[in-house]
């Protein structure tokens, strides 16, 4: 059990540059066009950028309650990655910490 709970630890801290790149990405959007850090939501970049994703966003409308889902998607996507980058890396850490 503890083998499995240290590679979800590095999976949380192995997955940070790539969750780094994913906002600079998002920051070249915003600032190439006529998004700003707050207008651009999740949902306006998965309808314009990220086509591919949209069938999975109807199967998650059809798994989960509609009004989470429409906040959830609503959120603008550079500031709750951020987020997420900074809690899955401290998540990681922590459970590092903890096990050793």
């Amino acid at each position: 059990m503890s083998s499995l709970i240290k590679i979800f630890a590095y999976i949380c801290i192995w997955t940070t540059p790539f969750q780094i790149a994913f906002i600079l990405w998002c920051i070249g959007i915003v600032t190439a066009t006529d998004y700003n850090i707050i207008s651009l939501s999740t949902i306006e970049l998965i309808q314009n950028y990220l086509s591919f994703l949209a069938p999975l966003v109807n199967v998650a409308y059809t798994w989960f309650p509609n009004p989470l889902l429409d906040w959830v998607f609503s959120l603008p996507i550079i500031l709750h990655t951020s987020f997420k980058a900074v809690a899955s890396t401290w998540l990681g850490f922590w459970i590092l910490k903890k096990i050793r």
